[in-house]
């Protein structure tokens, strides 16, 4: 024997009737008699009719894909199960997993598990429960790097966000802001790791440690002892075998042992000038000479500027050799005169055609990897810059150095053509990070590179070049001069680029959520080569033009 349906259930399956258009009178009239009596199956009936009007709307936008809206999956065979009931439940299972997705993409990043971290690493030495894990919640800044040489499978920059994590330098020096306030330079080599915005664990190297009193108790562990600054300065210098010495340069410190029932028989405070040395037995005697202090933040800054200047002359002579290049076809490097001036003008030495020098809509002028160099910063979903490239391509190779703020939507333009005809290109990155060339060759192809930007690359410059070689028949995705996706191209046509825009979007024939493709951030180069680079000459292009090494 069946049960009676609830109310609920009873409402249900007379708007079902209702919407599938097999309501009887009698049925018609007990869902006006509900809807009238009852204030909560009014509701729900308001809920279901709005679920059932979005649904019907994303179905008619999905059902057929536009080629022109890049898929990176395959779409799935239609459903045999295609009752207003089974909807309801395909709704309830759509929102769970959007709140749950919409957690997982505010909580990081993104949840994929093949994502590696841009900051941790493992150490040879150490236990399996202190290599750190890839993180998405910055908790400091790296403000300044001077000669470093990373032992990490990623260059940090300045104005890379960071993680909990190791921060490894096989040499150099950089300068690292924790969001409480606390800041600490390191001098490699050197193997640091942030745990929280109030403590990091030094393995080995030197640490100078600011501490406003914003960030009172900020601590330094170590193996052999712990430093706690009460304010407002102190050093650290540590050697691999555990042992080395503190120095406070103003201010108190405490010295804590590492036994986790520290009681205030071997709890030692240090005040400014004073300082002790230990060994790896766990040995403390006081310093009896003071040691001279690491590098100051004012020294590093006089570094810093000496190094940019030394790296903009760098760049400027492989911006004489670019301009010189006969298969460059449109070469941007953004040295513009003038902050008035709207044109951003092709640079390359091969006669190119008047209408590739570009119009600059909106974007404002600013710095670009050095204080020296200009570029454009794209805000608005207006900013972009309007260019027309004449003529068809066998091979193409993309290059730009942009500095990502944010993903505002799930696609950002870094060169669209206006329209998406036979063998126009579209270049552009996903906000999962991915980087996409699109061409289209009858239904249209698009080549997703895995995802190779994390939280750590918003806000420091990067290298992209996306390579379409015909002869090789395949398409290859860099990021700072390393390959990170080689894909096969099936059907290679030429490339016709035409009207086109950098760092947005104006679509000739289509719209919807996707036409709105706007950059968030920054250009300071940008240039099309009329052949397909070499994997050598990419990372030569990357060695010469980036900052902070």
């Amino acid at each position: 024997m069946s049960e009676k349906p609830t109310p609920d259930n009873q409402t249900i399956l007379l708007i079902d009737a209702f919407l599938q258009g097999t309501i009887s009178d009698q049925q018609q009239a007990e869902l006006e008699r509900l809807l009238a009596s009852d204030s909560e199956q009014r509701q729900l009936y308001i809920d279901y009719m709005q679920v059932h009007n979005g649904l019907t709307t994303w179905t008619n936008e999905t059902t057929e894909p536009a080629d022109w809206v890049p898929q990176p999956v395959s779409q799935a065979h239609p459903s045999r199960l295609r009752s207003p009931r089974f909807l309801l439940m395909l709704v309830s299972s759509l929102v769970a997993a959007t709140l749950l997705l919409s957690l997982a993409y505010y909580a990081g990043w993104n949840t994929r598990a093949d994502s590696s971290s841009a900051i941790a690493e493992s150490s040879i030495d150490q236990p399996a429960d202190e290599t750190s894990q890839p993180q998405t919640d910055h908790i400091a800044l790296l403000t300044q790097a001077v000669g470093v040489e990373w032992d990490t499978n990623r260059n940090l920059q300045a104005g890379a966000g960071l993680s909990a994590g190791w921060l490894k330098l096989k040499q150099g020096t950089i300068q690292v802001e924790l969001i409480s306030g606390a800041s600490i330079l390191i001098e490699g080599p050197a193997a640091v790791k942030l745990i929280s915005p109030l403590k990091a664990f030094c393995q080995f190297g030197k640490v100078r440690a600011s501490v406003p009193e914003q960030a009172h108790g900020f601590t330094m562990e170590t193996s052999r002892l712990n430093v706690v600054d009460l304010g407002t300065e102190f050093t650290l210098s540590l050697d691999q075998s555990g042992s080395g010495q503190v120095q406070v340069i103003d201010g108190k410190v405490e010295l804590h042992s590492t036994d986790s029932q520290s009681t205030p028989a071997n709890v030692q405070s240090l005040t400014t000038g004073e300082g002790v040395q230990f060994n790896q037995r766990g040995t403390i005697d006081r310093l009896q000479e003071a040691i001279l202090p690491l590098i100051n933040p004012e020294e590093l800054s006089q570094l810093v500027e000496q190094q940019q200047t030394q790296q903009f002359e760098r760049w400027q002579k492989q911006n004489a050799l670019l301009k010189a290049d006969p298969s460059i076809i449109a070469y941007y490097d953004f040295e513009e005169s003038s902050n008035w001036l709207r044109t951003l003008n092709n640079k390359s030495q091969q006669k190119p055609a008047s209408s590739s020098h570009g119009a600059i809509v909106g974007c404002q002028w600013t710095s670009g990897r050095w204080p020296q160099k200009r570029s454009l910063e794209f805000k608005r979903t207006s900013d972009r810059v309007r260019t027309h490239i004449p003529g068809e391509y066998q091979s193409l190779t993309f290059m730009a150095w942009v500095r990502i703020e944010g993903f505002d939507r799930w696609l950002s333009s870094l060169m669209l053509t206006d329209g998406y005809n036979d063998g126009n290109p579209h270049w552009q990155l996903s906000d999962k990070g991915e980087m996409i060339l699109g061409v289209k060759t009858g239904p249209g192809k698009n080549y997703f590179s895995p995802v190779v930007l994390q939280p750590t690359d918003l806000g420091r410059w990067i290298f992209l070049v996306t390579v379409y070689d015909h002869q090789k028949q395949e398409v290859v995705h860099y990021l700072d001069g390393v390959a990170v996706s080689h894909h096969e191209i099936e059907n290679p046509i030429p490339l016709v680029i035409g009207p086109a825009e950098i760092g947005n979007w104006r679509p000739q024939e289509h719209s919807g959520a996707h036409s709105i493709r706007s950059l968030n951030g920054r250009l300071d180069e940008f240039a099309l080569f009329g052949r397909a680079l070499s994997a050598d000459e990419i990372l030569q292009l990357y060695q010469t033009g980036k900052p902070n090494s």
